[in-house]
């Protein structure tokens, strides 16, 4: 009789650590957030305007239950400026290439989305919301929570500066509300209608070594970028671009530790956690996370370390790359 009861007790336990294994795997397995890249990735560089099957899809990734979040080196006030995320909604934000990084309260985006507050884009552009005591679009980070803020060093600032005036380079330098600029030449110029954006003002660059700046941006060459990166040694420059401007943060942070930060917050594993990106700041955290995804119009670097490659960002990639991660989650859903 003992040995009877003790072999109904092995299976009991046998079935529930079953159960809690298969429960594990089965969480495992799902992707439940997906980081998107904006330039290139969401919005061609060609056309400068966010497609409607790129707004569609984007919809259904959230209709099937995945947190949707943007992964970018642009400020959240680019974001509201260029109307880079129109018709979309987004609930977390890793932007400055990791430096400033948010996640917005559901309920307030819930409500946003229901007004179709998402679609509305005023013309004006605002470059100082400093000042400002309500949120300026859904997006603002005033709507959320701040999951990491990294600001760059004093004297690493001072360098820099030092280094512009002596060339005659122009900066860019972006606070937590505001984003200024040292200097205008033809070459700053260039960037911003590279990128379809307009141009900030120009503030006396002293403030810097005040007020908390969380990313740097110079224009330059490449071989003179390379001689800046040696002079602050306690921080990086991230090419983004083909063109003259870099991005430049705190030493160790970039999107992959915003997305991190992000993780910790929702309490989501690396494993759960999909990327799409196509450029040279995107190549770590495609290679990070669960799932990287790289465009068809993505940088080879990107594509090396890529687990699919969806087509170009003309040819409806976003839409396909979503259409593969909800048929990764059914596929592993219906194996278990």
């Amino acid at each position: 009789m003992i040995s009877y009861y003790r072999f109904f007790a092995k299976i009991f336990v046998l079935t529930v650590l079953f159960n809690i294994c298969f429960f594990q795997l089965h969480t495992y397995l799902m992707i439940k957030i997906i980081f998107f890249d904006i330039d290139g990735t969401l919005r061609p560089f060609e056309t400068g305007a966010i497609s409607k099957s790129t707004q569609a899809a984007v919809k259904k990734a959230h209709d099937a239950g995945i947190i949707t979040a943007i992964a970018t080196g642009r400020h959240w006030l680019e974001i509201k400026n260029e109307n880079l995320i129109e018709g979309m909604r987004f609930d977390a934000f890793v932007t400055l290439d990791g430096e400033y990084c948010y996640v917005l309260d559901k309920e307030m985006v819930d409500y946003a989305v229901n007004r179709n507050e998402h679609y509305l884009h005023h013309e004006h552009y605002i470059f100082d919301s400093s000042e400002s005591e309500k949120p300026i679009c859904y997006f603002d980070p005033l709507n959320g929570t701040c999951v990491q803020k990294i600001e760059i060093a004093p004297d690493q600032i001072e360098t820099v500066l030092n280094l512009c005036n002596e060339h005659s380079y122009s900066c860019l330098f972006e606070e937590e509300r505001l984003i200024y600029a040292n200097t205008v030449t033809h070459e700053l110029l260039k960037v911003l209608q590279d990128i379809k954006s307009n141009q900030p003002p120009v503030l006396d660059t002293r403030r810097a070594l005040k007020n908390p700046v969380y990313m740097l941006i110079p224009v330059m060459s490449l071989e003179d970028s390379i001689e800046l990166e040696k002079k602050v040694p306690g921080c990086q420059l991230v090419r983004w671009s083909d063109g003259l401007s870099f991005d430049l943060t705190k030493k160790g942070i970039t999107k992959v530790s915003g997305i991190d930060a992000i993780l910790k917050h929702y309490g989501i594993a690396l494993s759960e956690c999909a990327a799409i990106g196509d450029g040279w700041n995107d190549v770590d955290m495609l290679n990070h996370c669960g799932l990287g995804i790289a465009m068809g119009n993505a940088k080879p670097e990107c594509k090396s370390v890529a687990d699919y490659i969806c087509p170009h960002i003309l040819d409806d990639g976003i839409n396909d790359a979503i259409d593969y991660i909800i048929n990764y989650n059914e596929t592993h859903n219906y194996i278990l």
